[in-house]
C-alpha cells in the first residue's frame, strides 16, 4: 500500500471517529434540554433547612448558603464578589471540598469538606444559592450563574454589595 493510500485512509478513520464524537455529544445536548431544569431541582421553598447547626443558622436571622467549588472558574468570581456583602444575611460558602483561597470577611463562614450538605440541599452544580429565611425554612434555592446573580440574591435579603473601591479601601 502506498503512503496516499494509507493517508487517505487515515484521514477517513479520523473523520468517521469525529463523526461519532459529535453525534454522541449532539445526543448529550438533545437529553440535557429535555431533562428537568435546574429551576425544578433543589430544595422547595418552604421546606426546612437541613444541618442548621452544622452551617450555623442563627435562629431569626436570615442566611445566605453559596455552594461553590474550587474547580469552577465562575465559583471563583462569585466567591470574590461574595467577599463584599455588606449589611443583610449571614453569609456560608459551602465547599465539597477544599475552599477557594480568602480571608472571609466577619459574618461569613466557610465550610470545606461538606458533600453530604451538597447531598442535603440537592445542588444541582455550583455556583449554587440558597437562601434560608429567619423561620428556618428555605425561601429561595437556584443556580447563581454570575456575579449578577449573586447581586439578586442579596439585593433580596436586603444587604448589597460595596463596590470595588469600597472593597480595595476595606482590605
Amino acid at each position: 500500500m502506498s503512503f496516499e493510500t494509507t493517508a487517505l485512509l487515515v484521514t477517513w478513520v479520523a473523520l468517521v471517529l469525529l463523526a461519532l464524537v459529535v453525534a454522541g455529544l449532539v445526543r448529550q445536548v438533545h437529553q440535557l434540554t429535555q431533562g428537568p431544569r435546574t429551576r425544578e431541582l433543589g430544595l422547595p421553598a418552604g421546606a426546612p433547612a437541613p444541618a442548621p447547626d452544622v452551617l450555623g443558622i442563627e435562629p431569626g436571622r436570615a442566611t445566605l448558603l453559596l455552594f461553590l467549588s474550587e474547580d469552577c472558574p465562575v465559583c471563583h468570581d462569585v466567591f470574590e464578589e461574595a467577599l463584599g456583602i455588606d449589611g443583610g444575611p449571614a453569609t456560608r460558602a459551602v465547599f465539597a471540598g477544599a475552599a477557594i483561597e480568602a480571608v472571609p470577611p466577619d459574618g461569613m463562614r466557610v465550610l470545606t469538606g461538606r458533600q453530604e450538605l451538597f447531598t442535603d440541599y440537592q445542588v444541582p452544580a455550583t455556583p449554587y444559592g440558597v437562601i434560608v429565611g429567619a423561620d428556618g425554612r428555605v425561601r429561595t434555592a437556584e443556580p447563581v450563574g454570575s456575579v449578577r446573580g449573586l447581586r439578586e440574591l442579596v439585593a433580596q435579603m436586603g444587604g448589597r454589595l460595596r463596590d470595588d473601591a469600597e472593597l480595595g479601601s476595606a482590605r
